[in-house]
């Protein structure tokens, strides 16, 4: 960073001298050329990816984020089974709305973000009036071709709805990719209706794991997909000013980050780590991952995973 002047927050608006942190990420998930470090603003905490791609970067590196566009929106087993699918999770530690969202009849929900529309088809069919928004056309296509009520996401900081449309919109794992998150805590607020609920699911910032694997926690800090790193507290002030309180909190570490994470310590030249297959994807590995986890982490308060519910007032 060139001078103290040169910084400014996008989360409070602080121009004070930032704490750097002493790592500096490439992406070892994708493979995308590139240096990346972070900083931590000394008022509000959070700690930010610079230098801050710009859209038309975000753009480019989004092109190359899957390579698999197969879109199956057929119901699994945890669609089928409820039960069984909460017992699983509660094992494997993975956070999955259908375990936790509820919608009352007559709601409409949002899924932002929406991936491969597995949450979205689930509860489209279990009869919830739910619509869902995704930046990848083909998913998009392959949504519209089945019925569903799934739109483009063509700018970054628009969600492409009216006002004051649902009852309960959620986005997992997707409000650390946002470059504006103050415009986009305001579009959030904007679909919402009065009294309705938001749930957000980010990286934890003060995970336990954060410390353990320091530049490896992969999972957490994905440069240069991952722009902010939060906290339930920095959350919480940041939805705040835009109308919103806090009503829950939690976390959880899934055991595929977790493996994530031990593949960038195991492998350190390694850059395209999700594509990449090893001993710790073995089946009894995975299995003994799950329990291992559930047991040193069962003290721990701060988690890979957080999870914030939100109520507009």
């Amino acid at each position: 960073m060139s001078s103290k002047t040169s910084y400014r927050c996008s989360i409070c608006g602080n121009s004070g001298s930032p704490l750097p942190l002493a790592i500096e990420l490439i992406d070892r998930r994708k493979g995308l050329p590139g240096s990346w470090h972070l900083v931590e603003c000394s008022h509000c905490h959070v700690t930010a990816l610079e230098p801050i791609p710009s859209e038309e970067e975000l753009a480019t590196y989004y092109a190359a984020y899957s390579n698999d566009e197969n879109v199956d929106l057929s119901l699994k087993m945890g669609s089928r089974r409820p039960w069984l699918r909460k017992v699983f999770h509660r094992l494997t530690g993975d956070v999955d709305p259908r375990d936790f969202v509820r919608v009352r009849p007559g709601e409409r929900v949002l899924d932002y973000g929406c991936g491969h529309a597995g949450y979205l088809s689930d509860f489209h069919h279990r009869g919830i009036a739910i619509s869902g928004a995704e930046i990848a056309g083909y998913v998009v296509q392959a949504c519209q071709q089945r019925g569903f009520d799934v739109r483009q996401v063509e700018q970054f900081s628009h969600i492409p709805f009216g006002d004051n449309e649902f009852d309960v919109v959620y986005l997992m794992q997707v409000f650390e990719h946002l470059r504006e998150p103050h415009v986009f805590m305001q579009e959030l607020s904007r679909v919402l209706k009065s009294g309705g609920t938001l749930y957000l699911a980010v990286p934890n910032i003060n995970s336990i794991w954060r410390k353990v694997f320091g530049k490896n926690w992969v999972s957490g800090w994905f440069a240069p997909f991952h722009l902010f790193h939060y906290s339930r507290d920095s959350l919480a002030d940041l939805a705040g000013q835009h109308g919103f309180d806090l009503e829950a909190s939690w976390s959880n570490t899934p055991e595929s980050w977790f493996r994530l994470n031990l593949k960038a310590w195991i492998h350190p030249a390694e850059s395209r780590l999700d594509w990449r297959t090893s001993w710790l994807d073995a089946r009894l590995v995975r299995y003994f991952a799950m329990l291992l986890l559930r047991v040193i982490e069962f003290p721990v308060r701060e988690r890979d995973c957080l999870v914030v519910k939100l109520i507009k007032r």
